[in-house]
């Protein structure tokens, strides 16, 4: 049933396509061409999504589709890193958040400083991910993306104790259970609550973990998540914590 769908849905998408294109309409052809792509994507066929994505891409610079070559020069670069490509992936990358910068397209900057903060980190390059994924954390700060600060705080984080800045790696963790609170994401709180507590741990101050390792637990057996509190309670009788109940 599922290739009678991708089969019909081809047929429809091609179809347009050579309407589009014999109607000389490039705002139509780029789109066909576009969703094409991400169909044979979807589906892990890299080659033919790389052939349609890249004749999208022509078609943008063509017509002057700004947005359009944004994103289209994101995903080609998303099947770059699928195909352990990088360096390509990252030239892509670049080229967009110039197109973003130019264009000025808000919405699109932080994805695109995402993936090249991840790119940096595959090449070893771990200050000038930091750098990115803090500017990113920063333009989210600015218009009052909580989600998207504490996405870019979870990328910080391991960047922070990768490179040894301990005084950082506190305060991150904090603000990181303060979003996760106002969001109502009871378990990434917990992930934060375990990771300051950890941190506490490492700098030799079990005591001060916990409170934290604690809280935790209540909070893991308020989700259900039983498996976790049990983890974390016996982290807890490690360190000779009390135990409630």
């Amino acid at each position: 049933m599922r290739a009678v769908r991708f089969y019909e849905q081809m047929e429809q998408l091609k179809d347009g396509l050579d309407e589009a294109r014999a109607q000389g309409d490039q705002t139509t052809e780029a789109t066909a061409l576009y969703q094409i792509g991400r169909i044979y994507f979807q589906d892990q066929a890299n080659d033919a999504a790389r052939d349609y994505w890249e004749q999208c891409e022509t078609v943008c610079r063509e017509s002057g589709q700004s947005r359009e070559l944004v994103q289209v020069l994101l995903d080609l670069g998303d099947l770059d890193l699928r195909q352990a490509d990088p360096a390509r992936a990252e030239v892509r990358f670049q080229e967009a958040l110039a197109i973003q910068s130019a264009e000025d397209l808000p919405r699109q900057r932080a994805p695109i400083l995402d993936r090249l903060g991840r790119v940096a980190l595959e090449k070893g390059r771990s200050e000038q991910a930091l750098a990115i994924f803090q500017e990113a954390l920063d333009l989210c700060r600015e218009h009052g993306d909580r989600i998207g600060s504490l996405y870019f705080l979870e990328q910080i984080i391991p960047v922070y104790k990768h490179l040894g800045q301990v005084d950082h790696v506190e305060p991150a963790y904090r603000d990181m259970i303060t979003l996760a609170e106002k969001l109502g994401d009871r378990e990434r709180m917990c992930l934060g609550l375990v990771g300051l507590a950890d941190l506490y741990q490492r700098i030799g101050q079990p005591q001060e973990a916990i409170p934290y390792l604690t809280l935790a637990h209540d909070k893991y057996l308020l989700l259900g998540k039983t498996q976790e509190a049990g983890l974390v309670r016996r982290e807890i009788e490690r360190i000779g914590g009390p135990i409630k109940g």
